[in-house]
């Protein structure tokens, strides 16, 4: 089966470009482009079937990839969304982090290697670049602190061995088979993880995770 993305850029060139590019890859789909944020969310909000990745420029006319992805999550569209800009910095990494977004790439990348984000994407749910990844280390290396009592209370055994499977890249149907339970009750996992720790994504989990000594950044596999 195919992976259906969806493209959103203010510029009909570079959505025409990058459609017609990304479809030389007979595993990606390209549902539909749009070039105004407002008809974006409008044929969202009214459709059906959602495709299964968003490509979002962070600037769109009068608006921006951010607020697009609040709108998005304030409809109940749980949708990966990747995110391209301009004013790409890999220190940006928190940013990730802090939005949801399910990755973020220079708008000056090869489009080969978006290709491989989307594949990776699709699979694991995110995706960083290797210097990101290495700014992420630093980052949780400076930040680790002890684990809370009231999080040692709240998280049960088994959703910490789901996290520290999530954080070896285990996918939901590897990680069932695994702990021999449904993929339901996998999710079901997840989404508890999500609220008790307040992520917005699988790398706010990881980070979370390391931070408060639920897991070791040795445990983590990116690639």
């Amino acid at each position: 089966m195919s992976i259906q993305v969806i493209l959103l850029d203010d510029e009909a060139l570079i959505t025409d470009l990058l459609s017609n590019f990304l479809q030389q890859d007979p595993a990606i789909e390209v549902k539909g482009t749009y070039n105004f944020g407002t008809s974006f969310l409008e044929a969202m909000q009214e459709a059906t079937a959602l495709p299964d990745l968003f490509i979002i420029d962070y600037r769109i006319g009068d608006t921006d990839g951010l607020e697009l992805l609040k709108r998005l999550r304030a409809l109940d569209i749980q949708t990966p969304v990747i995110l391209l800009s301009s004013h790409y910095n890999d220190s940006l990494i928190s940013f990730i982090v802090k939005t949801g977004f399910a990755a973020f790439l220079p708008k000056n990348m090869k489009p080969s290697t978006l290709i491989e984000v989307i594949h990776e994407v699709h699979h694991k749910g995110f995706y960083l670049l290797p210097a990101q990844f290495e700014h992420l280390r630093d980052q949780m290396l400076v930040k680790n602190h002890p684990l809370t009592t009231d999080l040692k209370i709240a998280l049960t055994e088994r959703e910490i061995e789901v996290l520290h499977l999530i954080a070896q890249q285990k996918t939901g149907k590897e990680i069932a088979d695994q702990l021999f339970i449904s993929l339901k009750t996998v999710e079901g996992h997840k989404n508890s993880l999500f609220l008790k720790t307040g992520a917005k994504n699988v790398v706010g989990l990881i980070v979370y995770a390391v931070q408060n000594k639920l897991i070791s950044l040795d445990e983590i596999s990116m690639y």
